[in-house]
């Protein structure tokens, strides 16, 4: 099988919708917040005059996806979906087909070409980091043929399971979430991975609707970051790959 990065570019619909979650009305902030919101514009103060980095090695650009690094210091890629080389598993082999004769081998979205619509979620908290994840999520819409309908803006990963099941409550084919949730002072961040992943896994499975997970982290570096945008890429992939399988009539 080979990589699901090809070249087939397709014109994305006209009715493309990007969105950011509205504000809520303003509150009276506790004392909790005010003190959050005076650390944060204090850490931001003279950040305005900083001169911009040149883009990341990992970053999309001119509609090529971006790159993972390849190598790793505790797993080794995964070919199928890491590189851009032509993959084949044992089960395609002439040594080893005979062994499959009598049984039914297949990965799922393969053999079909289902003009799949797919909705993204995405973070605003790491605005340009997720900028350019989006932008490698949208290349691997278009090499698969499928149409990027509706993008969301959220205030972070937190927030995003509320439009996630609002998308799947749509007529879309699978929905993708992208954000980063980085590496802190304290556990934060794994509670806040945790919470997430289990339940857009469970909104996955009460919808029948595939849900992407392109999130960085949780306890990543910025560094580390930097080198996985790709992971946009890879969980648009993913998830059109299984709505066409379950777009297949003897799966309905």
């Amino acid at each position: 099988m080979a990589c699901a990065s090809a070249a087939l570019v397709v014109p994305m619909r006209a009715s493309l919708r990007v969105t950011s979650a509205a504000p809520p009305a303003r509150r009276a902030l506790s004392k909790r917040t005010a003190v959050t919101t005076r650390a944060a514009a204090k850490a931001g103060q003279g950040k305005s005059d900083a001169k911009p980095r040149p883009p990341p090695a990992g970053e999309s650009a001119n509609g090529e996806p971006a790159k993972l690094q390849q190598t790793y210091t505790f797993h080794t890629p995964g070919s199928v979906q890491e590189t851009d080389d032509v993959v084949v598993f044992a089960h395609q082999t002439d040594e080893e087909a005979s062994k499959w004769e009598n049984s039914h081998v297949s990965h799922v979205g393969d053999g079909n070409e289902f003009p799949m619509r797919v909705g993204v979620v995405i973070g605003e908290f790491h605005n340009r980091l997720m900028d350019r994840m989006l932008e490698d999520a949208r290349v691997a819409a278009v090499s698969m043929n499928a149409t990027l309908d509706e993008v969301v803006w959220v205030p972070g990963t937190y927030e995003a399971p509320l439009v996630v099941e609002k998308m799947l409550d749509s007529d879309l084919d699978a929905v993708v979430v992208l954000g980063y949730i980085e590496k802190g002072s304290t556990l934060h961040g794994q509670e806040m991975g945790a919470t997430c992943s289990l339940v857009l896994k469970q909104l996955e499975l009460e919808y029948s609707k595939p849900v992407g997970m392109g999130i960085i982290g949780p306890g990543a570096t910025a560094e580390q970051a930097e080198t996985r945008v790709a992971y946009a890429g890879n969980a648009m992939r993913a998830a059109i790959r299984m709505a066409r399988f379950l777009a297949k009539p003897e799966v309905q």
